[in-house]
């Protein structure tokens, strides 16, 4: 290989690198609150029923206390949500729904 050979190998692997070291350096770089957003990767199928012993719906306050259908809800809303903030209302709501049921069952 020649000089120039060697030099346009030596710039063509620093732009590639460049390009694909850019974008991951702007993700780590990321903003708190970017990072710590939340999200349901998982169709709703998946997360119906039971794995082992475990219901899939226990991380859902008050579950128990939903028909199916209104616990596919709860994680599509839930999922639709972009802010924190959106996301505790809606859950402070839901805490306040199943206390209701809860009590009217005398539970």
């Amino acid at each position: 290989m020649t000089k120039q050979e060697i030099s346009i190998a030596f710039v063509a692997a620093f732009i590639m690198v460049l390009f694909f070291v850019s974008p991951l350096a702007h993700a780590a770089g990321a903003s708190e609150e970017e990072q710590q957003e939340e999200s349901f990767s998982e169709p709703v199928q998946e997360l119906t029923g039971r794995a082992g012993d475990i219901s899939v719906y226990s991380h859902i306050y008050g579950a128990d206390f939903m028909t199916e259908q209104e616990r596919c809800n709860y994680l599509l809303k839930l999922d639709g949500m972009k802010t924190k903030e959106e996301r505790a209302a809606f859950r402070a709501r839901h805490h306040k729904e199943i206390d209701k049921r809860r009590k009217e069952k005398g539970g």
